[in-house]
């Protein structure tokens, strides 16, 4: 990492990665880092060879949503070829990781290094603890005769119901109290990990492609001085700001406390950024791809509440897929999105987006024009949307709880997308039956932000596997026993100031908004899969006395 020249007191805090390690990770200890591609992928690529190594028990691991199939999540399982088909996966960014995985474990050399590795976990006592999972950890262990015959206390369970993923469930926003600094007690963490860009000319370092919590977190870190900080230096990662008193970045003088107490220990890191697999936003099945179709049609049908607004994508392949087809289309507006991904920065590019917003401290609302506001990006692997970040003054990047927060979505245009829907206008977009499948992360928020005069379309696959193989509706009467709610009936058939709330499915858009439960259930069952919508009828006769 040749053309830095880095300050006496951070060149002597220079480690190997092992040594790095030795020093910030040991038995009975608590760590954290960011989550996504906030995550610091050398530290997960080297984590599990080092507590073997080092024989490391007692270990918690802070952090959320995993963007590869570390060996801390999957062991060796991985160096396998050819156990079963993800049977119960819902709209993901990470299908190729899943297939990856589901890859090397279909056969039982596979699957019998994979339940070692979670063996293994168990008996050392590392866990997880993480609001927010994703492929790498959600994978279930469906029933079958094998399963059940060699694997019993496995079998129907992914990692955060087998004592291994710890799941905190908390809105994006309260990641810090959360996860990093209790307000009563101080920190609950020994060590926080963390990449930044190399200082540029003016000694500032960045967090680059996302901000999330790391940001808060190393400001409390830096303030405190009570938490050993773990920094990668990456001179890969984009360089990004963020917006006055919520910014991405740090002056490299404000790490030399810490440095001189002996709790800062710096890795220089030519790791890659994490990103999604190659791919990730090509072939999209036929149901992602007609969802989205429909989303965006109806969309420029009903121009006259859609257009102009913010727009905003959450974490999912369907939502991602409608605003890559807004490029085609007539709309026009502005964005202010949890999460950005190449193809809202295309709409900005092509003039499509006029700006951004951000809400001060004290709560008013000033317009950016010529901006974009988000907390994190993602990617592909080697494509070039990093690069169009790096030094960018038009992408502003700030923390989850200055940017997901309910303010900052009224009167915008919402697309995110769950897993199920019920009778009740209970939502489901963290898990299925009694798996934590994902989170709620920043949707419920987004939601309800919405509700004060905005538009919000949750897309659906109409029918999803359950865990024993089986075809079934996303749409249910009653959620099954155990099932994680993520919106409540109120949050979908509510909404004040004009507000407007759609459920998309491969087989239209339903206006689930200012509607009784009565005209709820006939609007759910209208897009309902057609093997289905007998049954559900007949379900909404019998229990609500409902007739189709």
């Amino acid at each position: 990492m040749t053309g830095y020249e880095f300050p006496k007191f951070f060149k002597d805090r220079i480690f190997s990665n092992e040594d790095a390690l030795k020093q910030t990770v040991k038995s009975g200890w608590v760590v954290a880092s960011g989550f996504a591609t906030s995550e610091p992928h050398t530290f997960y690529e080297t984590l599990w060879d080092y507590i073997q190594t080092e024989d490391i028990r007692d270990l918690n691991i802070r952090q959320a949503l995993f963007m590869a199939p570390h060996k801390i999540c999957v062991g060796d399982a991985l160096t396998s070829r050819g156990l079963f088909e993800d049977s119960i996966g819902g709209s993901s960014l990470f299908g190729g990781l899943k297939k990856k995985i589901n890859m090397a474990t279909k056969k039982i050399e596979g699957l019998k290094r994979l339940i070692g590795h979670y063996e293994e976990m168990r008996e050392r006592r590392i866990t997880l603890t993480s609001p927010f999972i994703g492929g790498a950890t959600n994978i279930v262990i469906p029933p079958n005769a094998i399963t059940r015959t060699l694997f019993p206390e496995y079998v129907g369970r992914n990692t955060t119901r087998m004592g291994i993923t710890d799941m905190q469930s908390i809105h994006f926003p309260d990641a810090v109290d959360s996860m990093g600094y209790d307000p009563d007690t101080g920190p609950i963490v020994n060590t926080f990990i963390t990449v930044m860009t190399p200082p540029d000319k003016d000694g500032n370092m960045s967090n680059g492609p996302a901000n999330g919590a790391n940001q808060e977190i190393i400001e409390k870190v830096l303030a405190n001085g009570d938490v050993n900080l773990l920094l990668y230096v990456n001179p890969h990662y984009p360089f990004t700001i963020g917006y006055k008193d919520a910014p991405n970045t740090t002056n490299i003088k404000q790490f030399e406390p810490l440095a001189k107490a002996g709790k800062l220990f710096v890795v220089l890191d030519e790791g890659k950024i994490p990103s999604l697999p190659p791919d990730s936003f090509k072939n999209p099945t036929k149901v992602e791809q007609t969802i989205a179709e429909h989303v965006v049609n109806h969309i420029e049908l009903n121009r006259h509440f859609t257009y102009g607004r913010a727009i905003q994508v959450g974490f999912g392949s369907t939502g991602v897929l409608a605003i890559r087809g807004l490029k085609d289309s007539s709309w026009t507006g502005r964005s202010y999105t949890e999460m950005m991904e190449p193809f809202t920065l295309d709409l900005f590019e092509a003039g499509k987006i006029a700006g951004s917003h951000f809400i001060e401290s004290d709560g008013t609302r000033t317009e950016l024009d010529g901006k974009m506001v988000c907390t994190f990006t993602v990617a592909e692997e080697n494509s070039d949307f990093y690069k169009k970040l790096d030094n960018n003054p038009n992408v502003i990047v700030s923390a989850a709880s200055r940017v997901v927060i309910s303010e900052g979505f009224h009167r915008g245009l919402g697309i995110n997308n769950c897993l199920a829907v019920d009778f009740h206008g209970h939502v489901n977009s963290g898990g299925r039956y009694e798996n934590h499948h994902s989170g709620v992360g920043g949707g419920a928020t987004i939601f309800r932000g919405l509700a004060n005069g905005g538009v919000g379309y949750l897309c659906l696959k109409s029918t999803h596997r359950t865990p024993d193989g089986k075809l079934a509706s996303s749409i249910f009467p009653f959620m099954p026993s155990g099932t994680v709610i993520s919106h409540i009936g109120p949050d979908l058939m509510g909404g004040r100031a004009g507000a407007r709330f759609f459920i998309a499915t491969e087989h239209g858009v339903a206006r689930v908004s200012g509607r009784s439960q009565s005209n709820f259930i006939r609007e759910l069952i209208g897009i309902a899969d057609p093997r289905f919508r007998d049954h559900l009828a007949s379900e909404a006769r019998r229990l609500f006395r409902v007739n189709i």
